[in-house]
């Protein structure tokens, strides 16, 4: 029996942001929190109960330490993690925008120790002990040694016999496009289940419709079986196998989208991991509409609150 059901690795980042939604520029307080693609999926699927181990490379200081020490609080194993006493912390500025201000993200990551990650740092036995593997385009953007390290890792986890997922998580302000296109799609080959959000589909792959069209397409084209498409407002669409599959989205009060799509991502890699992608999608919509209602990154319920939300059954007073 594999120790994790899921692992997973990236950059997490010290995240600051002005109180409530100022502007960067007018306030003497920021609120300091951690974030990352992978380590808020990773979170999320422990709060489902599931076994989660989340690595990276990170810097031997306050910072570095204050972002394992975030990520293991919610249950999730960092022993993985390598430790470096070289580089430093990436650090992202977001101002929580209202309609018709938008969010705007500002990142300080250049140099960062986790973007210094090569496969000839990582110990790939450790993929011996899980399940599952996931993987995001953010890390692939941050240098070829990243890139080479997720391309290595996916190959490694399908030998090992492991499921692989990968979302795209397109960053224009990482890299281009083409570069995107090319590097995503030499992964795929290894991938069993492909989050792609429509924008992304659009953007990286030039490919437009409705969602079930862009994952019947995505599928076809890069032969993985499973493909999820997130982002349209009629919610989320996608193919297995041979089957259609939608869920709807839910209404909730945002209060902060940063790490909606992770949340929404283990929801749905939980349903996966169980044979039943259909309730997987049903959870993903659930976690990605409670992670608008919670501040930071991170989803922090409980799998009696996301199941009460599946349920329709929220809202109102717990007495």
């Amino acid at each position: 029996m594999s120790k994790f059901d899921v692992v997973t690795f990236g950059e997490t980042m010290i995240r600051l942001s002005p109180p409530g939604h100022g502007r960067l520029e007018a306030v003497d307080t920021l609120d300091f929190r951690t974030g990352g693609s992978e380590s808020n999926t990773a979170i999320a699927l422990a709060r489902l109960g599931r076994q989660v181990a989340w690595w990276s490379k990170l810097p031997n200081n306050p910072l570095g330490r204050k972002i394992a020490t975030q990520v293991g609080r919610w249950g999730v194993d960092t022993s993985h993690v390598i430790w470096t006493p070289h580089g430093r912390a990436g650090v992202y500025f977001i101002e929580l925008g209202v309609m018709p201000r938008r969010h705007e993200v500002y990142y300080d990551r250049a140099d960062s120790a986790a973007s210094t990650l090569s496969p000839s740092e990582v110990d790939w036995s450790h993929l011996e002990q899980a399940r599952h593997l996931h993987l995001t385009g953010i890390t692939s953007a941050l240098s070829a040694g990243c890139a080479a390290s997720v391309a290595r890792a996916a190959q490694e986890a399908r030998a090992k016999g492991l499921s692989v997922s990968f979302d795209t998580n397109y960053r224009r302000k990482l890299w281009p496009p083409g570069q995107a296109k090319s590097v995503i799609s030499s992964v795929l080959p290894s991938v069993n289940l492909l989050f792609c959000p429509r924008d992304d589909a659009d953007i990286v792959f030039g490919v437009k419709g409705t969602s079930a069209r862009i994952a019947r397409h995505l599928q076809q084209t890069f032969g993985v079986p499973a493909v999820v498409v997130t982002g349209s407002p009629d919610g989320v669409a996608a193919v297995d196998g041979e089957r259609d599959l939608h869920s709807r989205n839910i209404r909730a009060m945002e209060v902060d989208r940063i790490g909606s799509g992770d949340a929404g991502n283990a929801g749905i890699i939980h349903g996966f991991l169980d044979g039943d992608l259909a309730t997987g999608l049903r959870y993903g919509s659930a976690m990605a509409a409670l992670k608008l209602t919670v501040p930071g990154d991170e989803l922090i319920v409980t799998k009696q609150e996301i199941e009460a939300v599946m349920n329709c059954a929220a809202g109102g007073v717990q007495r």
